[in-house]
């Protein structure tokens, strides 16, 4: 990292580049840790090469913003001195974003083992889902250019282009199919909005003593189905841990996470049993996202275990996990 880059980043905010602490996991953003007033945050400085625009950050930010504000727990953005959740650095001929928020307490949920997780966990994480749902219904850009573009519009964990070397294949022609279905669904207030888009167990925080998920990573917010963030973190987990029994895992975390999410908003059983149709569309968008790099050694990375079998899976129409929603649903209802 550059350090007069770093330096001014850190003024941004009353700091000095000795203030901060440098974290992993920030992928194409380089983050770090500061502390003000017993809290702790994170300093995040996003390179031009990102394909996030000054004004797409702004749009993200302000949609946190909207969501800490109605206390959903989230990462909550954190103005800089000059009052911006977005500032701009110019260095080296280029532009780089620089923002803040609060740092998110608890570990990674990914790292977690799986007997740590619980039922109640389960259900806080629907209940993210709901309250950011909940929001999303009532939310208006405060102007025309904050609004954040269509999951069709963008590129995201549900709209991947294939490769040229899928153009032809058995799975291209699954994947029109199901576009057309989804396509097909009603975009009324109560089912489509703002959503998160990219809410699996590396984009949020869990405390398990406290039973407290906070989530991150806005960057992919779209207005789309609020089913997508259903059907995301249902799909991740049964990556992240796979078991010998995939549907009674995806049923009992589905149920509770269903529970969780009606405390905060109602949902119908209509859309439970369209699950199915969300969760094909990301085996096959995220197929697409990894088939140029995957090794077919690697047996032990999220990919490595996803991509296992994958193709086959998916060009014979194989659902994603063998399970009853429409039941599920009813049942929830029921509870």
């Amino acid at each position: 990292m550059n350090s007069p880059l770093l330096s001014s980043a850190a003024r941004c905010y009353g700091l000095d580049a000795a203030d901060l602490s440098p974290l992993s996991g920030g992928h194409v953003s380089q983050v770090y840790e500061f502390a003000r007033d017993a809290g702790s945050y994170v300093l995040r400085i996003t390179p031009p090469d990102s394909g996030i625009s000054p004004q797409a950050m702004r749009a993200i930010l302000h949609w946190m913003r909207a969501l800490a504000d109605h206390d959903v727990p989230v990462a909550a953005p954190t103005p800089s001195v000059n009052g911006h959740l977005v500032e701009t650095i110019a260095a080296d001929g280029q532009t780089y974003l620089i923002t803040a928020s609060e740092k998110a307490p608890g570990v990674l949920a990914e790292r977690m083992p799986l007997n740590v997780w619980n039922d109640l966990l389960f259900r806080r994480m629907g209940q993210l889902a709901g309250q950011m749902h909940a929001v999303a219904q009532e939310y208006a850009p405060p102007e025309p250019a904050l609004r954040r573009p269509a999951w069709d519009e963008a590129g995201n964990c549900f709209n991947e282009p294939l490769p040229d070397a899928l153009a032809a294949s058995r799975l291209a022609e699954q994947r029109a199919g199901v576009l057309a279905r989804v396509q097909a669904l009603p975009k009324d207030t109560e089912c489509y909005g703002m959503i998160h888009a990219d809410f699996h167990a590396a984009n949020f925080f869990v405390d398990a003593t406290e039973h407290r998920i906070t989530v991150f990573d806005f960057d992919d917010c779209v207005y789309g189905w609020y089913a997508m963030d259903i059907a995301m973190p249902l799909f991740d987990m049964l990556v992240v841990y796979p078991q010998a029994d995939k549907a009674a895992f995806a049923e009992r975390v589905l149920t509770h996470f269903l529970s969780g999410y009606q405390e905060a908003r109602p949902i119908t059983p209509f859309w439970i049993a369209r699950l199915p149709l969300f969760l094909k569309l990301l085996e096959i968008s995220i197929y697409a996202q990894v088939y140029t790099f995957y090794d077919p050694e690697d047996h032990l990375s999220w990919v490595g275990k996803f991509m296992r079998g994958r193709r086959q899976r998916i060009e014979d129409g194989v659902p994603y996990v063998d399970l009853d929603f429409r039941r599920v649903g009813e049942q929830v209802q029921a509870s």
